[in-house]
């Protein structure tokens, strides 16, 4: 793959079927389940993809319909996508901790013809609003039957809907070819959901042309990846744009062989895959580094003492390293003993030992936690992307142990531009970008301009050219797991209740959400424990409603009202939410209990003899 110079020529399909031509006997990918690992050829999934594809076409599947999966990272979902993009169709993931009503929402506005979900769990929320989706036709289950649906919508098993297209395939082989070229590059491929700015979900479009763009920043992570074999282990769910494109659409181009695991047996397949790319959210590289910083506290008293000069040795290089400066001989020599010594085999115990390179992206990264494992030897860079790029136009491609709080600079593609807006917005311009939001062209106007996107993040440039983000222009709370979460439409919700004069939802950069309240008047007429009770019963009430990554694990009540002359609301009224969350820190705080990442901080930092 011509890193700077590609255009894409087949759709994503026909990547597939290039491949399986090329090298059906190769693995394709793998699937971890109660720690075996079995592999998948070339020619095994085409014939899964093909015998999926022609059975949707039986039940009515056409080109230009679309397909919503709602499952966990495992092949079933990369053999839907492509077989949906077969048929000429676009698929749409949905995330297994959605909602009934956001599920409703979400198939309503993109007017799927179909729904594939895991378990029963997915079925059973499917069924309760099947009634309220007037175009969807058929729902099909891959471990699970299907519940009862209205009558208008058939219910089918994936083992009985990929027999069906099996004996279709068996008219002529060139079935699946036939559809293939049917496609078109710019066609609709995956639409990704995000929320909208009054919390309506917007449908991110991409294109088999835009999603292959997006695969040459991916390439410039890992130069080696296009000639030489990369492992990698997939957990994370494939509705969000980064585990989608790296884990179904990069191997198409590529040498990256993915092993898919369910997410609670994700440290498992660490230490069996032993993986050599990565791209996580912080709040994974935070939470296995307390893991392993706990478990040098267990240590012997010897192996303590050669941990703490490892460390010792360690911080020297990466203060080296990040200053521009040489590290001398005798720091060479006492850090390469104390990485094969005590790091690797250490980073080893999780199975992260034979990475180099890793990459984070989707949240902010804690300085401290990036520090910690560069100390470790590991390489671990920043990327920016966002869903309406795919892919990173943005990261520190050609940067070593680069120092933390920056997010790199442009994919060397000439293609590839950002500038920075007057009011300091960044934009961006490159051939990965969305064609637009599904059927909102009021949105889409709003954000792309002539050919440049306009990203809403606020962004400062050095001499030397790296970006560091410095704050974001819309009023979206991202945590610490990377999800971006509009608060404005739960707060509302929560000022439908009597008792509630302002609710400000609060989570940035946090494992999980939580609010802070202002009672009305009449609440706080009531006794505190009777009004905390009552409080809590409308937290619920909204949390009934709410996506898992949504609800909010706790809550708080002022002390006292929000006040202009304090910072904290604007002369019109209106909540300034970051004055709010400085205001209230301590109160804020207690929500949360102990922090991994203060943590580690602790632990970066050197220690006093």
């Amino acid at each position: 793959m011509d890193l700077i110079n590609f255009t894409p020529t087949r759709t994503l399909p026909g990547l597939l079927l290039d491949r399986a031509s090329r090298e059906p006997n190769a693995v394709a990918l793998r699937y971890s389940r109660n720690g075996v690992v079995q592999a998948i050829t070339w020619r095994s999934y085409v014939d899964r993809v093909r015998d999926l594809a022609l059975g949707l076409v039986a039940q009515g599947v056409r080109h230009g319909d679309r397909v919503a999966v709602m499952s966990s990272a495992r092949p079933e979902w990369v053999f839907a996508a492509l077989a949906v993009q077969s048929v000429g169709g676009a698929v749409i993931g949905v995330y297994p901790t959605n909602s009934p009503a956001e599920i409703e929402q979400l198939l309503a506005h993109s007017e799927a013809v179909a729904f594939i979900g895991e378990t029963a769990t997915e079925l059973t929320k499917v069924a309760k609003i099947a009634a309220n989706t007037p175009t969807l036709r058929l729902v099909v289950g891959i471990d699970a039957t299907p519940p009862e649906l209205p009558e208008a919508i058939k219910r089918t098993t994936w083992e009985a809907l990929c027999e069906e297209g099996a004996q279709y395939a068996d008219d002529g082989p060139d079935r699946l070819s036939e559809l293939v070229a049917g496609g078109s590059l710019d066609a609709a491929a995956v639409l990704f959901y995000t929320s909208g700015s009054t919390g309506v979900p917007k449908g991110v479009t991409h294109s088999h042309r835009t999603l292959q763009h997006a695969i040459q920043p991916v390439v410039g992570l890992y130069p080696e990846i296009p000639t030489r074999q990369h492992d990698i282990v997939g957990f994370l769910p494939l509705a969000h744009v980064a585990p989608a494109l790296l884990l179904i659409f990069t191997p198409l181009l590529t040498r990256l062989v993915v092993t898919f695991c369910r997410i609670e047996e994700y440290e498992d397949a660490l230490r069996t895959v032993r993986p050599t790319a990565q791209l996580w959210p912080p709040r994974f590289y935070e939470k296995i580094a307390s893991e392993l910083i706990a478990r040098t506290g267990s240590w012997s008293r010897v192996r303590r003492y050669a941990y703490k000069s490892a460390m010792w040795a360690g911080r020297r290089m990466a203060e080296r390293r990040w200053s521009g400066s040489h590290p001398s001989v005798l720091l060479r020599i006492a850090y390469t003993a104390a990485l094969h010594g005590v790091f690797l085999p250490l980073r080893a115990s999780v199975g992260m030992d034979r990475l180099r390179v890793a990459w984070t992206a989707s949240a902010a990264m804690p300085e401290s936690v990036m520090a910690l494992w560069q100390i470790w030897g590991l390489d671990l860079r920043e990327n920016y992307g966002l869903t309406e790029t795919a892919g990173s136009p943005v990261a520190q491609f050609d940067q070593r142990f680069p120092r933390p709080g920056f997010i790199g600079r442009e994919f060397p593609d000439p293609r590839f531009q950002v500038k920075v807006a007057d009011d300091g917005e960044m934009l961006v311009r490159a051939p990965l970008l969305f064609s637009g939001y599904w059927r909102d062209p009021t949105e889409t106007e709003a954000v792309l301009q002539d050919g440049w996107f306009r990203t809403g993040d606020l962004i400062e440039r050095t001499a030397h050219g790296d970006i560091r983000l410095i704050g974001r222009k819309k009023d979206v709370i991202i945590t610490r797991g990377g999800k971006t979460i509009n608060p404005q439409p739960i707060e509302t919700r929560l000022k439908e209740s009597l008792l509630i004069n302002e609710a400000i939802v609060v989570g940035d950069a946090r494992k999980y959400l939580t609010v802070l309240l202002e009672p009305s008047a009449t609440a706080q007429a009531q006794s505190a424990t009777t009004l905390a009770e009552r409080l809590r019963a409308e937290v619920e009430r909204v949390n009934a409603d709410l996506a898992r990554v949504e609800q909010l694990k706790d809550f708080r009540v002022l002390p006292r009202p929000l006040a202009p002359e304090r910072g904290e609301r604007t002369a019109n009224g209106k909540i300034k939410r970051n004055a709010v969350v400085s205001s209230f820190a301590t109160l804020i705080d207690e929500m949360y209990g102990a922090d991994d990442d203060a943590a580690i901080a602790n632990h970066v930092r050197p220690r006093p003899n």
